[in-house]
């Protein structure tokens, strides 16, 4: 799938996004950049800057004619920005793989948005893009999925089944759990990771188990409060203030 231009990781917070393409990267033979976004990268100029900064962490002396762009007092089109770049990582002697995390900080009326797209339209055979965000990016995807060019990855892929979650709780408080119980955990759970993490915390504090997943109830909004709860009441008062 790597040999595709894009890898789109697309669910909701506390899923393992960036977890699972962090581990990818770390076992991957090929070379690995990471950019994690914040909502100040909506603006072009600074992701084009921070995009070949991660670039360069791999290969010290790529991209240097975009970089010689984007300090320019008026940034050319986005095609001529675009194509600049796509050449330049065409010029890599090796492949590699670059995480863009929280994409949906980006804005979606960004250029940004417009630069993606014209790359994956146009992609640098050295170069995979990998996408992590809360929400699909205002690209299109259904040309890509019709080209055979995009891998995804969504919540279905990332939920957790009754056997991971098993493991997960098992390994946490050290003794077996009930069918029952599990199953009514992800009932509630719906195999979301971060709270299946948080009733792993929980359940060390309590004698039974069983009886605690069985008393979960209201789905995950209203689980995942109780559970914060539980875990914040039991800290020592100065670290619950903070």
């Amino acid at each position: 799938g790597r040999e595709r231009p894009l890898t789109l990781v697309s669910a909701p917070a506390g899923y393992g996004k960036s977890v699972l393409i962090s581990s990818w990267f770390e076992q991957s033979d090929w070379a690995a950049a990471w950019f994690s976004l914040d909502r100040n990268d909506s603006s072009l100029r600074q992701f084009l800057a921070y995009f070949i900064s991660a670039i360069q962490e791999v290969f010290p002396q790529a991209c240097t004619g975009t970089l010689n762009l984007i300090k320019a007092l008026e940034l050319p089109s986005i095609s001529s920005l675009a194509s600049t770049l796509v050449n330049e990582l065409n010029a890599l002697d090796k492949p590699v793989l670059l995480a863009l995390d929280d994409y949906h900080f980006i804005d979606a009326g960004s250029p940004v948005n417009e630069l993606i797209q014209w790359m994956l339209e146009h992609p640098a055979i050295p170069l995979h893009l990998v996408i992590i965000t809360r929400r699909d990016p205002p690209v299109s995807l259904v040309t890509l999925r019709t080209k055979g060019q995009v891998n995804e990855i969504r919540t279905l892929d990332l939920q957790f089944g009754i056997n991971e979650a098993r493991a997960l709780l098992e390994q946490a408080v050290g003794r077996s759990v009930k069918e029952s119980a599990l199953a009514k955990l992800q009932q509630e759970m719906e195999g979301w990771v971060v709270g299946l993490r948080l009733v792993a915390i929980v359940l060390q504090q309590f004698d039974d188990p069983d009886e605690f997943l069985m008393g979960l109830q209201g789905g995950i909004q209203e689980t995942q409060e109780y559970l914060v709860q539980e875990v914040i009441k039991k800290l020592p008062a100065v670290l619950r203030e903070w």
